[in-house]
């Protein structure tokens, strides 16, 4: 991943990281360019899903199925 410095735009190198949450961490970072040499820390965030993780969809699947009532799930199960 490509950091680009907010002073002189030129590429920084991610020196570490700091986890803040499982969506939210800090970058620690410093400016490729010798006449620029800026260091900062940038924040990097989970923003939103494009598609569903195939694990949550099975999990999501199975919740459905638990909250329907016993009949519904026997013809299901009879129609698989």
């Amino acid at each position: 991943m490509q950091i680009d410095c907010i002073q002189c735009f030129g590429k920084a190198i991610i020196h570490s990281r700091k986890k803040l949450d499982t969506k939210v961490s800090q970058l620690y970072c410093s400016c490729k360019n010798p006449e620029c040499g800026h260091t900062f820390v940038m924040d990097l965030t989970f923003s939103h899903s494009l598609s569903l993780s195939a694990s949550q969809s099975k999990y999501m699947i199975m919740d459905l199925f638990r909250s329907l009532p016993e009949s519904d799930r026997r013809e299901l199960l009879a129609q698989a």
